[in-house]
């Protein structure tokens, strides 16, 4: 029996970013520039390079602009009539305000530098790399946004997330929608040229994680984490983690990795959720998951639901597992008597993207156990194992992968009386055996170790029968980029070790049309307590 788990069982096993705002501000006039101290001082023409300090307030003539350089690299744009205001310079925020004018925004720091706009109709959080605000007399705003994430807050109260090639307005009585860019509009700039292939389902999905990540101040006995690293290719990657927890009975785990020199952002989230109140030590979790299985008592609280999601923001890998409720049941076979074990255990490995939107199969429901998929997903592969469902008193493990027509079928069942010694010995009994579906008869002879024996580096690969492909490759990789020298050869244990390497997961498919998903975890922010709280400079590795 095959089994193609590629990295959700790495979360099971396994149980901030320096947010220094650019100290040293520069403005470099273009015509006539004025600038003051504050609001009580008087406008005073300025000549050349200008330091400015917290306070400042800079107003452009009528043919004139200015540029206002960050020591990180990033870059405001004054267009002419304009008024701009440096409000604060503190170590958790950069804030300014552009009162009346235009202003184009190129930020270079995606995770180290926090940059916050403020226009008399609204407040712009920087999540991106490039955009424009344009604030009328009446305080009306318009942005665009060229690359990358902005989150807006009109002064009603409502937020959203504004990204690549989409505008939006914002009034004094509140703001529109966001709406695309036309690529004709010389706003739209080369860089989000490439972005037009985005559909607006992944679009979507990734609003959603920074909505959620922008309000995670108001979670409960949360962690975060954030660091500099390099992954396996040599890569510079900033990487920040946040575990948040929207009930007593449920935690996420939020992942994000940025490499600033190819403009890449791949995220995801892992979840977990309960049948009743968890530990506020995460480090307790992993008791709760172990009395699931075997134990000789009734367990007093068990996982319902697990979920891993990874995306590069236009395609995905979904893994989910639902679990009912453990059940007494005669273990005789195993010599262990009568313990308690989930009654039914569901997992999914789900797919999409624009490969997947066009690929046979695409939003299928059948023998999925869904109600609704979206249509650029289609599910790959299912396992599910019962108890007593589907056969009276013996377990039923089946297995789904898809045929010719991506269609999900019946590729392997087998019953096995847990109870029966010899029936555990044999390995239970095969009911059902579809050959010409099965990935494991179809993948043909690849090398596992692509970094040769003694490297921590894994590839699993699967070929299925209409054609499609998945695969997951592991590393553990230090800080500096190194992999993980160990003895012989890499096997799932291998992952499970803690210190101070990061876990790199690259998951790829043919339905992916030539991108892979490239995420760095680094598996210590499960390990954090309740209150613990690091940063990129103060961050210890145990």
């Amino acid at each position: 029996m095959k089994s193609i788990y590629f990295f959700t069982v790495l979360f099971l096993a396994a149980q901030t970013a320096s947010a220094s705002a650019p100290r040293e501000i520069v403005l470099v006039p273009e015509g006539a520039v004025e600038a003051r101290q504050g609001a009580a001082s008087a406008w005073a023409p300025v000549q050349g390079r200008t330091r400015l300090a917290e306070g400042s307030e800079i107003r452009t003539g009528k043919n004139s602009k200015a540029a206002v350089f960050f020591s990180d690299g990033s870059t405001f744009l004054l267009g002419n009539s304009s008024i701009f205001a440096v409000e604060d310079t503190s170590k958790k925020k950069a804030g300014f305000s552009l009162k009346v004018g235009r202003l184009k925004a190129i930020v270079s720091g995606y995770f180290a530098s926090r940059f916050q706009v403020r226009t008399p109709a609204a407040v712009c959080a920087v999540r991106g790399t490039e955009f424009d605000i344009e604030v009328g007399k009446d305080g009306a705003t318009g942005m665009n946004v060229t690359e990358g994430l902005v989150e807006v807050n009109d002064s009603k109260g409502a937020m959203a997330v504004v990204s690549s090639e989409e505008k939006i307005k914002i009034g004094m009585d509140g703001m529109s929608r966001p709406e695309g860019i036309s690529l004709n509009d010389e706003r739209a700039g080369e860089a989000a040229r490439p972005m037009a292939v985005r559909q607006e389902t992944a679009r979507e999905r990734t609003r959603t994680m920074l909505e959620e990540l922008r309000n995670r101040e108001l979670k409960a006995n949360e962690s975060q984490l954030g660091k500099d690293s390099i992954d396996a290719f040599g890569r510079r990657v900033r990487l920040e983690e946040y575990l948040l927890r929207p009930s007593d009975s449920e935690f996420k785990l939020l992942f994000l990795s940025r490499r600033e020199e190819s403009h890449r952002l791949d995220w995801g989230h892992l979840i977990e959720r309960f049948n009743s109140k968890i530990p506020d030590d995460i480090n307790e979790v992993g008791k709760v998951i172990d009395s699931m299985y075997f134990s000789a008592t009734a367990p007093t609280n068990w996982m319902k639901y697990f979920e891993v999601y990874m995306t590069n923001t236009v395609d995905s890998i979904k893994e989910t597992i639902d679990f009912t409720a453990p059940v007494a049941i005669n273990f005789a076979g195993y010599g262990a008597g009568t313990r308690y074990y989930p009654g039914s255990i569901d997992y999914r490995q789900i797919l999409s993207g624009p490969g997947v939107a066009v690929a046979a199969g695409a939003g299928s429901l059948t023998n999925t156990g869904l109600t609704s998929l979206a249509a650029d997903e289609r599910v790959q592969f299912r396992q599910i194992q019962d108890y007593n469902t589907t056969t009276a008193g013996q377990f039923t493990f089946t297995q789904k992968v898809v045929n010719a027509s991506g269609i999900l079928n019946d590729m392997y069942q087998v019953t096995l009386n847990q109870a029966s010694l010899a029936d555990v010995g044999a390995g239970g009994t095969a009911t059902l055996y579809n050959a010409a579906i099965d990935p494991e008869a179809l993948t043909p002879a690849y090398s596992n170790y692509p970094s040769g024996p003694g490297k921590a580096d894994f590839l699993a690969y699967s070929l299925y029968a209409d054609g499609s492909s998945v695969s997951s490759r592991k590393l553990l990789v230090s800080n500096e980029g190194d992999i993980l020298n160990i003895g012989g050869s890499a096997n799932s244990n291998t992952f499970l070790k803690e210190g101070s390497f990061n876990l790199e997961l690259v998951l790829g498919s043919s339905l992916f049309q030539g991108r892979n998903i490239d995420i760095l975890f680094a598996p210590e922010i499960l390990t954090q307590k309740k209150d613990a709280t690091t940063t990129a400079d103060s961050f210890a590795i145990n």
